[in-house]
């Protein structure tokens, strides 16, 4: 089996998508599974274990390190054409996912789309949901040219069986237990950013953008300063809403701009709860990854988040954009070590049942059935 994979993000740029599509490469390319990335020019140099097709591109507006491709599809298709895939994986929509799109209908060969991103809700935060329409008018267009279409939580298929789009299934992500433990616990870490030494760790770790509601978290923070002098927001991340966050935050939050491998991972193990506003979310890696670094979760009860939060086992469940439930909540962990601790506990047990391995192994056994059977749903027609 040859595997060719479009995407329209891809590492080093840093969100879950462009990580994950990059851990399937590195272990399709274990698995000696032949594959071919392609997507807008990253700066990658050399892939692991996969061969790489770069396009030219331009910075997407309102994310600077996110970029549109603008590729040369008679040249992609005469790469494609001598790397010969089996299947296509089109990890997003836009102009990579059209090439593989049509590549796919061309060739005669499955084309197995992913859909990751709540794109038609994150257009509200824009003030563009008057293209909400429109753009699930075109989502449901592409992903029903799709043999089959993988989604990433219980959620997002009703949510997208509710508008039409066929051939689902789910795939999670999973987590690397090794790297985020909470044996990268480091005590020094926060100190260093004049913390006192028992100063509880308030953990964000995502996107600084307006779809991830971050109004809702400072303000239950500015709630919870008041109440308590020793505790502090630590906000990891980076995005288009970085300056107004510096800008406008209350005393004591601490920006770490993006952080990566060990030191990301220190940053999780040293927080003492983890607190995720965002109600977008098709899935929420940085979920599971705060509940292997040992951290229990306060977060709305909402979206993908619920795929992995379960209410006072391994986090606690908060209405959707609710401050005082956030505030509430981490009060209550604050207060009470013992069950803070207990979720801290089962948290990790949880993360421990995600492994990457299990679950690139579903994915991977999946491709094998869509090519040892032939499977092609697309449209006899040309869709270009």
């Amino acid at each position: 089996m040859r595997v060719a994979i479009f995407t329209d993000t891809f590492v080093p740029q840093v969100n879950g998508v462009a990580r994950n599509v990059g851990m399937l490469a590195e272990a399709l390319g274990a698995r000696d599974i032949p594959c071919m990335v392609l997507s807008p020019d990253t700066g990658l140099k050399s892939g692991q274990g996969y061969d790489l097709y770069f396009s030219p591109g331009f910075n997407f507006p309102f994310y600077r390190d996110c970029k549109i491709a603008l590729p040369d599809y008679l040249d992609m298709r005469r790469r494609l054409d001598r790397f010969k895939p089996d299947l296509v994986y089109l990890v997003t929509e836009f102009s990579m996912g059209l090439c593989g799109l049509r590549y796919a209908a061309k060739a005669g060969i499955p084309a197995v789309g992913f859909y990751h991103t709540n794109l038609p809700q994150y257009l509200s935060y824009y003030g563009l949901s008057f293209f909400s329409d429109w753009a699930w008018r075109y989502l449901r267009w592409f992903h029903n040219r799709c043999t089959i279409n993988y989604c990433p939580s219980e959620s997002t298929r009703i949510l997208l069986e509710g508008k039409g789009i066929r051939n689902l299934r789910i795939w999670g992500s999973g987590v690397d237990t090794a790297l985020f433990s909470p044996e990268k616990r480091k005590e020094s870490l926060w100190t260093r950013a004049d913390c006192g030494e028992n100063e509880t760790i308030l953990l964000y770790v995502g996107r600084l953008a307006q779809e991830k509601d971050l109004d809702v978290l400072m303000e239950a923070y500015g709630a919870l300063r008041k109440k308590y002098r020793d505790i502090r927001l630590v906000i990891t991340g980076d995005g288009p809403m970085a300056a107004e966050l510096k800008r406008e935050a209350p005393p004591g939050v601490i920006f770490t701009g993006y952080l990566h491998g060990e030191e990301l991972a220190a940053a999780y193990a040293s927080g003492d709860i983890f607190v995720f506003p965002s109600t977008t979310e098709t899935y929420g890696n940085v979920i599971i990854e705060a509940m292997a670094s040992g951290l229990p979760v306060v977060a709305p009860n909402s979206g993908g988040i619920m795929e992995n939060l379960v209410h006072r086992h391994n986090g606690l469940a908060c209405r959707p954009r609710s401050v005082s439930d956030m505030v509430d909540a981490v009060t209550l962990l604050k207060e009470d070590t013992g069950l803070r601790l207990a979720l801290s506990e089962q948290a990790r047990r949880h993360a421990l049942t995600r492994s990457w391995d299990s679950v690139f192994d579903r994915l991977i056994e999946g491709y094998y059935g869509f090519v040892s059977g032939n499977a092609r749903s697309m449209r006899d027609e040309p869709i270009f």
